[in-house]
């Protein structure tokens, strides 16, 4: 060690030397240090907590010559800066004092009893209640695609999910980067574990969760995963150890283990088993698709209008959290997912049961948490209380399904739960009706719960009518009418005995003062009861907490059947509130099949219904078969609906296979294997990519990743480049998803050229969104119609933003001119008469021969000046028949 570096050791005090230690310790984490009723930080993490957090930057030692910067916040409020700091992408290391101050001489013992990372988070006030907090973890064993738009790249992946706050860990063998990217996109971690590994992967990684925290961890020995899962999950690992490449994904579990104990010492991970899972086994999302549809969160980032948001009726957090979940993986099982309409279907047609399933639920809070909690040895009276009540309110649950008359009714929905009725009588016997919040207040125990606290608790209520009947008692014993019991707070209790009856002071009497008058004396009686009624609140006190502590420990060893209840809870929460969704809106069960139809009677947008006026929107049929029409392009008007059809077909079939009934009259919808969308215009900066190079990759990857399974949805491919290069592009995506995926497909253009297509392929077809104009204003009818749009009615459209009039007039006027093949009014012909390289025509947009040579009639250049000159609005009768002969004259020729 350096002189220096030991000189300054040598100068730290006791307390700054604990604060080194423990900071070297967890070098890479803004140390909350406990000082009484603070965490104090210092040097370079009082810097930054100070500018993060606007917090005063003080100094230790000011006087000295090498002042140590110092900041601090209140214990009891250390939680709101903690949240802060997390979402900064900090870890916070909380050391605390292992022993009352009070109590202790000399230096108090501290040390860091966890570390919180976004990751790992488990207080109830930085999590959200209706979503998962996930670490992910990542083993990867080849060098991946750099980003997610390059080919995808051959590699065995381990990829495990732990939600330390409920316990949940799973894990999964990933074969390709798209996918790989695609499933942490799902999962929405905070934090992510990441070996020393590729860094194109990591950057790519970042553009999939730009708001994530990204972790370098150590590599992981091989001889440590076996320890590392036995140690930490109470159920064998075979189950994973038979998936088909097991050694990835373990280790990937392994991993995320490893970095939960690090940060949790002294606790157990509550991790009950690990779950193996199969990408394959959902119907996949990718992010791309995920944002587009607004799944979970709406294009502003709220959840506000997303379609999570209109179909999440349910009551209980995990509840909550089962549905998002369900919603971000559908299966892709036809059995599971009929098994899952079932219990859905149970609900809609036993609307009694579903209400009084729901009405019973709403008492039931957090149990999955609440439980995890119990086993880190974080929970709360509160906490216990909570899940007291949710205990109680399980059996009137069961009742509910127990009423549904078909006898099938338990069996599906598996009714015959343990409800931890011993669990819950425990609790109940215990526990007062409202619990403090923190232990250390005290009244955490109901009237007759435990003997002795009843007793302590007296002692302080009643301390001074004891005293009365001691008094009596010995003044009854010695007959010394003047006996005394008095205190004082230097002397505390004492019997006083006036001078004239000393000679009946009995022998068990001590002295203790002698003062004018009188003697005081003590007894075994009296110093006993003093000292009970001194120290009756601290011992009512700590044994309350002891008892308390006793409680956490119980739900502690019967988490695994508390858990599977929750389990149980969330899954009928999230059939009933799906199956109320359905009674309130008129949602029909879809018929699910291995085929490869998708057909939907009056199908019907879920968000956009729920926001129009009541009976205002417009439903649509739609009939997709790959043996049959697997390709509708679809054109008409901008604000027509083509864009809210494409979505709502994506959104029934997105709810069908999550096991929800969908908003149509009917459906049947053959299992879809991805769906993959390129819908809006975006752009990149950060990366440098305009608006048209997204929607390029984002259509590479479409073309890649299809299959005859997939559902395409495609809005206005190539708008973002020249009108032929667009055309080119738009037609030959087209062509390829027909000849070569052989998909089900949706294609909204604009390029009614395309149209062209159907007549040659026979399993492409024309629809259009109908519209109709009128007296220059622009009806959007809704309906789908077959065959293509006649026209785009774009400058209507542009009218009803707002563009000036005069502006609409002069586009109006060219695209008179355009349509009609005229020179443009520069006198020059349009460019897009171009020709090819072999002097054969291109394909012509506006219905005119190439090459057509139309000269404007005389007159019109100035007749269009006129025109601008011209106020409309003010125009009499007279004056604009006028104004109509004089441009009939200047646009006649002679």
């Amino acid at each position: 060690m350096p002189p220096a570096k030991k000189d300054k050791e040598k100068r730290l005090t006791p307390v700054m030397r604990q604060f080194d230690e423990a900071k070297r310790a967890h070098p890479d984490a803004v140390l909350f240090f406990r000082m009484g009723d603070f965490y104090e930080m210092f040097h370079d993490d009082a810097v930054l907590v100070s500018r993060l957090l606007n917090l005063t930057l003080t100094a230790r030692e000011k006087d000295s010559p090498d002042p140590i910067p110092m900041a601090g916040v209140p214990h009891h409020a250390a939680h709101n800066y903690i949240a802060k700091l997390l979402a900064f992408g900090h870890k916070v290391a909380i050391c605390e004092q292992m022993a009352d101050p009070s109590k202790v001489k000399g230096i108090v013992p501290r040390q860091v009893v966890r570390v919180v990372t976004p990751g790992l988070v488990t207080d109830e006030g930085q999590l959200d209640a209706r979503a998962n907090n996930f670490l992910v973890a990542i083993e990867l064993s080849a060098s991946p695609a750099s980003a997610a738009h390059t080919a995808p790249t051959a590699l065995e992946a381990g990829l495990a999910l732990l939600d330390l706050s409920t316990g949940e860990l799973s894990a999964a063998v990933v074969t390709d980067t798209a996918t790989l990217l695609a499933e942490i996109a799902r999962a929405e971690p905070r934090e992510v574990l990441l070996a020393d590994g590729p860094e194109g992967f990591a950057a790519a990684a970042r553009t999939v969760l730009p708001s994530a925290a990204f972790r370098a961890d150590d590599p992981l020995d091989d001889a440590d995963i076996d320890a590392l899962i036995d140690g930490a999950v109470s159920e064998p690992i075979a189950e994973l150890a038979r998936a088909e490449h097991p050694l990835p994904a373990l280790r990937a579990a392994a991993r995320a283990l490893r970095f939960a104990r690090r940060c949790t010492p002294g606790a157990s991970i509550p991790v009950r088993r690990i779950t193996p899972y199969d990408p394959a086994r959902t119907l996949r999302i990718d992010e791309v698709a995920q944002a587009h549809l607004e799944i979970v969160r709406a294009s502003d980032g709220s959840r506000k209008g997303s379609l999570l948001d209109v179909v999440d009726a349910t009551v209980t957090p995990a509840g909550a959290r089962l549905l998002r979940r369900r919603l971000l993986a559908p299966l892709y099982d036809v059995a599971q997912i009929r098994r899952r309409l079932d219990e859905v279907e149970l609900f809609v047609v036993h609307a009694r049961a579903r209400d009084d399933l729901r009405e019973s639920l709403t008492r039931i809070g957090d149990m999955e948490r609440l439980t995890v909690r119990a086993l880190i040895k974080e929970a709360t009276p509160r906490d216990l209380g909570a899940l007291r009540d949710g205990l109680l309110a399980a059996p009137l649950a069961k009742a509910a399904i127990r009423s549904i008359p078909e006898p099938s009714a338990v069996d599906i929905l598996g009714a015959s739960i343990d409800e931890c009725a011993d669990v819950a009588e425990v609790l109940a016997r215990m526990l007062v009706d409202r619990p403090p919040p923190l232990a250390r207040e005290g009244g955490i125990l109901r009237e007759g719960a435990d003997p002795e606290v009843d007793e302590l608790r007296a002692l302080a209520r009643d301390g001074a009518e004891r005293m009365t009947a001691l008094e009596a008692s010995l003044r009854e014993k010695t007959n010394i009418p003047s006996l005394r019991i008095k205190f004082t707070r230097v002397f505390g209790w004492y019997v006083e005995v006036t001078k004239t009856h000393l000679a009946k002071v009995p022998p068990d009497f001590r002295r203790k003062q002698t003062v004018a008058g009188a003697e005081r004396f003590t007894t075994d009686d009296l110093d006993e009861l003093a000292d009970r009624m001194e120290h009756a609140e601290a011992r009512a006190l700590e044994r309350e907490v002891e008892i308390f502590d006793g409680l956490v420990r119980l739900v502690a060893a019967e988490a695994p059947r508390v858990r599977a209840l929750a389990e149980r809870i969330a899954a009928w929460d999230v059939s009933a509130a799906l199956a109320d969704i359905a009674h309130r809106h008129d949602y029909a069960r879809p018929e699910i099949d291995s085929g490869e139809r998708i057909d939907i009677t009056e199908g019907r947008h879920p968000v956009v219904e729920r926001f129009a006026a009541a009976g205002r929107f417009v439903p649509n049929d739609t009939a997709l078969d790959t043996a049959a029409e697997r390709l509708w392009l679809v054109t008409g008007p901008n604000m027509a609906g083509k864009s809210t059809l494409m979505r709502q077909v994506a959104h029934i079939v997105l709810l069908a296979q999550a096991g929800s009934y969908v908003p149509a009259r009917a459906a049947t919808i053959g299992l879809v294997d991805r769906i993959l969308s390129r819908v809006g215009a975006s752009d990149n900066v950060a990366r440098g990519e305009s608006t048209f190079m997204v929607e390029m990759r984002e259509t590479a990857a479409i073309l890649r990743h299809a299959t005859p399974r997939s559902l395409v949805i495609l809005d206005e491919i190539g708008r973002g480049t020249s009108t032929y290069d667009g055309l080119s592009i738009a037609w030959a995506v087209a062509e390829h998803l027909d000849e070569v995926v052989r998909c089900r497909a949706l294609f909204a253009t604009h390029y009614h050229e395309l149209t062209e297509l159907s007549h040659k392929r026979p399993r492409v077809a024309n629809y259009s969104v109908s519209a109709r104009e009128h007296e220059g204003e622009v009806i959007f009818l809704h309906k789908l119609m077959p065959g293509p749009a006649s026209r785009s009615y774009g400058v209507a459209v542009a009218r009803l933003a707002g563009l000036p009039e005069n502006v609409l007039a002069r586009a109006r006027s060219i695209l008179s001119l355009l349509e009609t093949g005229a020179p443009l009014p520069s006198g020059k012909h349009a460019s897009m008469r171009a020709r090819g390289k072999n002097n054969e025509a291109q394909l012509d947009l506006f219905g005119a021969p190439a090459g057509r040579k139309t000269a404007f009639p005389p007159g019109v250049e100035q007749a269009v000046d006129l025109l601008r000159t011209v106020d409309l609005d003010r125009l009499t009768p007279l004056e604009s028949l006028q104004l109509l002969a004089k441009l009939k004259a200047m646009t006649t020729p002679d």
